[in-house]
């Protein structure tokens, strides 16, 4: 593992020290929200995948995950690592946590069980509980919920199997989602449909500012680059 740097199951959340996994999107936003209920979240934490001569942590760039972060206030940890070495770098990464006692990740998974049992295996190891307050909850249920509290998320990311390079730069909103069920695809993007990234948040200190850049095709996906203007 390196350049570690740090920036300022389904169980029931009481009061605890932990940590939100972070990809910057729809998902893990509110997850978050679910989670800073009753418990401390001490940091965010997110993987940066090597990817060839590249990183990528999703679709999100680092600076913009970092621009999230300084919005809630709450530090973000992202940590280089191959794809082959994810797991064990994980570990290591939880680890570290115990020194700050942090006893539990929160992550947001649906209903994708191989996710689901790989990261609690590794949580497990390491003496961490993994929970994830939006599992096997309704998915319309849960973006009506996300828009009603005020939420909003930009499109940036599309699997062109699933979705044409039009979607990018649209809100994730009520006419979207509709033509998501149309097209009948998951309405979540668990799958890799789509990517979002917040910009509007209830616990946000203020709005992120985001400006639309180039669209690319790579690997299937349809991406569309975005600057904090901030």
């Amino acid at each position: 593992m390196k350049n570690l740097y740090l920036n300022k199951g389904n169980t029931t959340l009481d009061q605890k020290n932990i940590f939100c996994a972070w990809n910057g999107g729809h998902d893990c936003g509110l997850s978050l929200y679910h989670a800073k209920k009753s418990n401390q979240v001490k940091c965010l934490v997110t993987p940066l995948v090597e990817m060839g001569s590249a990183y990528r942590t999703n679709i999100c760039s680092p600076s913009l995950l970092r621009a999230q972060a300084d919005l809630l206030k709450i530090p973000l940890l992202i940590f280089n690592t191959s794809s082959e070495e994810l797991e064990e770098n994980y570990k290591q990464t939880m680890a570290n946590f115990k020194k700050y006692k942090i006893e539990g990740g929160v992550f947001p998974f649906i209903n994708n069980e191989t996710q689901k049992n790989s990261i609690e295996n590794i949580c497990h190891s390491q003496g961490i509980e993994a929970h994830m307050p939006l599992w096997e909850r309704n998915k319309e249920g849960l973006l009506s919920e996300f828009l009603e509290l005020g939420f909003k998320a930009k499109i940036i990311s599309v699997n062109e199997k699933y979705l044409t390079r039009d979607f990018l730069s649209k809100d994730l909103d009520k006419d979207i989602i509709e033509e998501f069920r149309n097209r009948k695809i998951d309405l979540f993007g668990e799958n890799g449909e789509f990517q979002t990234i917040l910009y509007e948040a209830p616990y946000f200190s203020q709005r992120l500012q985001l400006k639309d850049g180039d669209i690319n095709l790579k690997n299937g996906y349809w991406t569309l680059d975005i600057t904090n203007q901030n």
